[in-house]
């Protein structure tokens, strides 16, 4: 037994007529009769009388059509329960972002957020390992490279702006200062950008942006930073500057999830709000 032939079987009874029933689940009677006949061969009984006039359910039928009728009762509180429950937004939301972002863009912006919905629980994953949204490691990703594989929900929040920086504003030969970059192992835009313009690799190597910053900060040397960290650092001024889009990564599963749409919206519209600051215009 299964809803389908239950489906049909109600549909029958509750109009006692092909036709009628036809024109309610959209099929044609011929299907129904189909149907009908199918489901009363694996009940072992018949279910309904067949005259002119109609189809006249049996005993047999008016007692299965009282147990679907406690079974429909029981599914629709069952999803009514869980909708309902899912739309007070409680909950815990994972999400991984670069940590300068989350440090100095995502959290200074999220108090309004939670006090307005209090029982949504956030956890933030920094770093630079790609998290996998497919995997289930988180349930939002902030991201600088825009994924080509999965199930995703995908959606371009705005642009990041790199410059090269020094702590000085006296600046000498850029091939005589010290340059501080990631580590070797790593590779990412930022890094082949410094290369680029000086033909060599950091004297000064991290693994970690936050490390370079207060490097960069302490004078030891200059570095390519995001703009909206670079604040207060002199700018070396090159023929371009870095330019790398964000993306919000979501799977396709979980948008439609209130809480995590919810999340998922409200990062878009931080974003949006800190679009200067992002792409180096204020």
């Amino acid at each position: 037994m299964n809803w389908d032939d239950l489906r049909f079987f109600t549909a029958v009874v509750q109009h006692q007529s092909l036709s009628r029933a036809s024109k309610d689940l959209g099929v044609s009677p011929q299907t129904i009769s189909r149907k009908i006949t199918a489901f009363e061969t694996k009940l072992g009984t018949a279910l309904f009388i067949r005259h002119p006039r109609g189809y006249k359910p049996t005993i047999d039928a008016m007692s299965l059509i009282d147990e679907v009728k406690n079974a429909e009762k029981t599914l629709t509180t069952l999803q009514n329960n869980f909708i309902n429950k899912s739309k007070k937004f409680s909950g815990v939301v994972r999400i991984a972002t670069p940590e300068l972002i989350a440090t100095e863009i995502l959290l200074p912006s999220l108090k309004q957020f939670l006090d307005r919905y209090p029982e949504v629980d956030i956890e933030l994953i920094t770093g630079r390992a790609s998290i996998g949204i497919a995997k289930g490691e988180a349930d939002i990703a902030l991201r600088l490279v825009r994924p080509e594989q999965g199930a995703l929900t995908i959606k371009k929040v705005g642009v990041m702006s790199s410059c090269l920086y020094s702590i000085s504003s006296d600046i000498n030969e850029l091939n005589k200062l010290k340059l501080i970059g990631w580590d070797s192992n790593i590779d990412l835009p930022s890094s082949r950008w410094l290369k680029k313009i000086t033909g060599r690799e950091p004297n000064l190597k991290f693994n970690n942006l936050a490390a370079q910053k207060v490097a960069i900060q302490s004078g030891l040397g200059v570095g390519i930073l995001p703009c909206f960290v670079a604040e207060g650092l002199t700018e070396i001024k090159q023929p371009y500057l870095l330019e790398e889009a964000l993306w919000l990564v979501t799977h396709a599963s979980n948008i439609s999830t209130p809480r995590i749409r919810l999340v998922y919206d409200e990062i878009a519209d931080i974003i949006s709000k800190n679009s200067s600051r992002l792409n180096g215009s204020s």
